[in-house]
């Protein structure tokens, strides 16, 4: 595992690490407790709201609690809501909000998903005193705004392509944003670059404004 301010930090990957890339790569609940520790990379585990039908709550949970408190185990997620999909919002708060508590009380950062869904969240993050990391975040500047006056960040991928998400990611504070490549077909070094553009920085100075911010999570 790569970790120096040189590295590329990718906070959200369902992929393998590239070399000079410091990864979170999304394991899901898939894997026992020795298969997770054996891997040579930092993960998130939980139960994504499109796998809800896969476990019922309570095999959610015991299945969670097996593998967090692992030393690579840097999330819990991604979870969250999303209006996009056909399953009652109040049970996916069900399974959010009991593992938003097996993340408060091993005090790890959670990634959120969120689709169409801010303001279901904002009653959590407004309570939480774990980070919440916003993944994919698409939202306008006052939905950021208002998110990042709580203990939040908020993490863009492939939407930088779009110049208004790149506007967005402007004016979002040095210390609040992280980048990742989730499913994309992108490399890391393409999305850094897009996120340069956007700070009008370097690529060097950008590297270390994020592994700052990574640093500053893990404490």
């Amino acid at each position: 595992m790569i970790v120096s301010k040189g590295s590329y930090v990718n906070i959200h990957t369902h992929n393998k690490p590239s070399a000079n890339e410091l990864v979170v790569r999304n394991a899901y609940l898939k894997l026992s407790a020795p298969q997770v520790s054996q891997l040579p990379y930092m993960v998130s585990v939980g139960l994504h709201p499109w796998h809800l039908h896969k476990y019922n709550l309570t095999t959610c949970t015991d299945l969670l609690m097996d593998v967090v408190n692992l030393n690579n185990v840097f999330t819990v997620g991604e979870i969250g809501i999303d209006r996009a999909i056909d399953v009652p919002v109040s049970t996916q708060i069900q399974y959010f909000e009991a593992q938003l508590n097996i993340a408060r009380a091993v005090q790890k950062p959670v990634i959120i998903h969120a689709v169409k869904s801010y303001s279901d969240l904002m009653p959590f993050l407004k309570k939480s005193k774990v980070p919440f990391i916003f993944h994919g975040f698409k939202g306008n500047i006052q939905q950021a705004k208002e998110i990042l006056k709580y203990n939040a960040y908020l993490s863009f991928g492939k939407s930088l392509l779009e110049e208004k998400h790149r506007e967005v990611l402007a004016q979002i504070p040095n210390d609040r944003f992280l980048l990742e490549t989730d499913v994309a077909k992108m490399s890391i070094n393409q999305i850094y670059d897009l996120a340069a553009m956007a700070k009008a920085i370097e690529v060097d100075e950008l590297k270390s404004i994020v592994f700052n911010t990574f640093a500053a999570i893990t404490k």
